[in-house]
């Protein structure tokens, strides 16, 4: 329980849930003269957080990471950094905050210059560190920072039973061309990172040796980036922001900008947003990375309903499929009948049949290209589908339902 009104009577509380994917799971909430007893292996105290995968520890002068132990491949992801502008060389300082003086010489508002590290800030001075939270499923150590006119607060979240940490992050930005970044300096070696692309990923180097390797100073990627050594690695996940670069052993996410063209108050103000550090052993396919990054961007919805009767099952899952190396991506009513379209993509570079298991009432399917057309028949066993897939390749599957009633949009 986080909070009840005393007005209302209405409550806040979290709760740990086992829901099927693509699915959903009843609870009933009923009021107790006293909280039932819980075990817990989440510990918390002013400067450290551990729970069944992860220790970390803050030091509560600078506000830096000074480890993220993983638990279950017995490594420490953090390390003092390599590199002449990724925090200091000679301790661990994970979760920096830096800022960079950013004058693009054209395109204010969309370009970063590849010198951008010339003139730059550490904020590793803490205004406070703080334990605000030590519960059975969730605890935060709450980090502020300020930069001249501009005012940062960092919670460091921990869960039960979740194999990373989350940053929750505000910032009140006031600032004239700073650029923010917040740095990890990592313990994984290796001459590449790699990157969450659309449908895909991409090894980009973390060296910069050559003008090709110079010039990819500041990348694009979607949920996540990651620096693995093939025996263990860290993977910065993000749910908003897109700009990353990895330098020697320092893989940084660009926070925010403040361009004065053409908008002379661009970004100014009130700033939420969410970064997550996922340590792990092997490799980023080993790890499932990608999705983690899709658990951090989609979040399970709660919807409160009153007790009434219906014909589902408390707990229901309306499509399921076993591969790990496939993400559905979209489930939708087709665009010229009454069949259920489902998108999905292989990820991982793996060849193979996908076997997806729809509702009852599966009486057909087939594949189609992206525009919904039909390309081939699929059999349905039992409410299955098997798909022949090749690696990295994105697969598009129409099921027809017996019983379906009309809808709408197919009488018009």
């Amino acid at each position: 329980m986080l909070s009840v009104d005393s007005d209302t009577q209405r409550a806040r509380f979290l709760l740990l849930s086992n829901t099927p994917p693509l699915g959903y799971q009843t609870y009933f909430a009923r009021g107790a003269a006293s909280a039932a007893p819980t075990h817990s292996l989440l510990k918390a105290t002013a400067d450290t957080l551990e729970n069944e995968f992860i220790r970390v520890k803050i030091d509560p002068q600078t506000g830096c990471m000074t480890s993220l132990y993983d638990k279950q491949s017995g490594t420490e992801a953090l390390a003092p950094a390599e590199t002449d502008t990724g925090g200091p060389k000679s301790a661990t300082c994970g979760n920096l905050l830096q800022t960079f003086v950013d004058k693009p010489k054209q395109w204010d508002a969309w370009n970063i210059d590849a010198d951008f590290e010339k003139q730059h800030w550490d904020l590793d001075k803490a205004d406070e560190v703080k334990l605000v939270e030590s519960g059975p499923l969730r605890a935060i150590i709450r980090v502020k920072n300020h930069f001249q006119n501009s005012t940062f607060v960092r919670d460091i979240i921990l869960y039960a039973g979740v194999p990373r940490v989350d940053v929750r992050m505000e910032a009140e930005w006031h600032e004239k061309h700073i650029l923010l970044k917040v740095a990890f300096p990592v313990s994984a070696h290796s001459d590449k990172a790699a990157y969450e692309i659309p449908f895909g990923s991409v090894e980009r180097p973390t060296t910069r040796n050559t003008p090709a390797e110079q010039a990819q100073f500041e990348v694009p990627a979607q949920r996540w980036a990651d620096i693995s050594d093939g025996k263990h690695g860290l993977s910065l996940l993000n749910d908003s922001k897109y700009g990353y670069d990895a330098k020697g052993n320092v893989l940084r996410l660009s926070l925010l900008r403040s361009p004065e063209w053409p908008d002379p108050h661009a970004d100014e103000g009130h700033h939420e947003f969410t970064y997550s550090l996922y340590p792990h052993a092997g490799g980023w396919k080993d790890a499932l990375t990608i999705r983690r990054g899709y658990e951090l961007n989609y979040k399970l919805i709660a919807l409160p309903f009153g007790k009434h009767q219906g014909k589902l099952p408390a707990e229901h899952s309306f499509l399921q499929t076993e591969s790990d190396n496939v993400i559905v991506t979209a489930v939708k009513k087709a665009e010229d009948d009454n069949a259920l379209m489902v998108r999905f993509y292989e990820w991982a570079g793996k060849q193979g049949d996908v076997a997806i298991q729809f509702p009852t009432g599966a009486a057909s399917a087939s594949e189609t290209d992206l525009m919904e057309r039909p390309v081939g028949n699929l059999s349905v066993s039992k409410g299955e589908v098997k798909v022949p897939t090749k690696p990295y390749e994105i697969k598009t599957v129409k099921v027809q339902f017996s019983g379906m009633p009309e809808m709408a949009g197919d009488r018009q």
